[in-house]
């Protein structure tokens, strides 16, 4: 790598869209290479009443599937009691593999990249699940391809819907700030969807400038949204997403 690679983003503003308390891993790379990191959070995360969750049996649950750092943090919150010796804990990516771990709690199962349901379907323990019972934690509304594929298999599949995700309000005053990003970064497809609707009105050359996603579907829906630069990480995890924006850089003349 070449010597300057130290300060690789040099000069670069970029816009840092992860939910608030998921920002600061990314922001402190950005600035260790030199770039600006703008904190936008496009994504608001509200916990669910543990009331309002359903009913789960975790004597009968063979895999307990966590999509999101989120997922973690509000079903421990929710459900401090330990969890029976047999039940695998299966983590989307490196992201919510670290939440766990932080817990104090094993991961079983993870991709070997941090790419999500995607990742996870490919792994040989999953392809074989006739008669597995997976109880699926997650934001309200998330995806289904998990659901479907692993039923498609022989699986028994259910929900813990444990957050909820919102606009956020945002000022004025931020919205002007945001604006003034050379690059912006989203990490899943409502992350696009939101980013437009803070953005498209007080910065209307939002679609121009280069985006960063996580992966090869959010990259479709963004171009689908009328995105003109749309670049994709190796995963969702922030050293993937530091180092693909350190080649941007570096394609930029950076």
């Amino acid at each position: 790598m070449p010597e300057h690679s130290a300060l690789a983003l040099e000069g670069r503003k970029i816009l840092v869209t992860r939910p608030i308390r998921q920002t600061a891993g990314l922001v402190e790379l950005i600035e260790q290479q030199g770039g600006e990191a703008i904190v936008f959070p496009v994504i608001e995360i509200t916990a669910i009443d543990v009331k309002q969750w359903g009913e789960w049996n975790p004597q009968q649950t063979n895999w307990l599937v966590f999509v999101s750092r989120n997922a973690v943090e509000h079903f421990l919150q929710g459900n401090p009691h330990p969890l029976p010796a047999h039940v695998k804990l299966v983590a989307a990516g490196e992201g919510t593999a670290q939440a766990l771990r932080q817990n104090g709690l094993t991961v079983d199962l993870q991709p070997e990249l941090s790419n999500g349901s995607e990742g996870l379907l490919q792994l040989p323990e999953w392809q074989q699940m006739a008669q597995q019972q997976v109880v699926i934690v997650r934001g309200e509304g998330g995806r289904e391809l998990m659901a479907d594929t692993l039923r498609a298999r022989g699986a028994k599949i259910s929900y813990l819907e444990v957050y909820r995700r919102q606009l956020p309000t945002v000022s004025s005053e931020l919205q002007q700030q945001s604006c003034s990003a050379d690059w912006l970064t989203a990490t899943s497809a409502n992350g696009v969807t939101n980013l437009l609707s803070l953005l498209s009105v007080s910065c209307p050359q939002i679609l121009q400038k280069p985006l960063l996603v996580v992966s090869k579907r959010i990259k479709a829906f963004a171009l689908e949204q009328g995105f003109k630069q749309v670049h994709v990480s190796l995963d969702a995890s922030d050293g993937a997403i530091i180092q693909r924006l350190i080649e941007m850089g570096s394609d930029h003349g950076a």
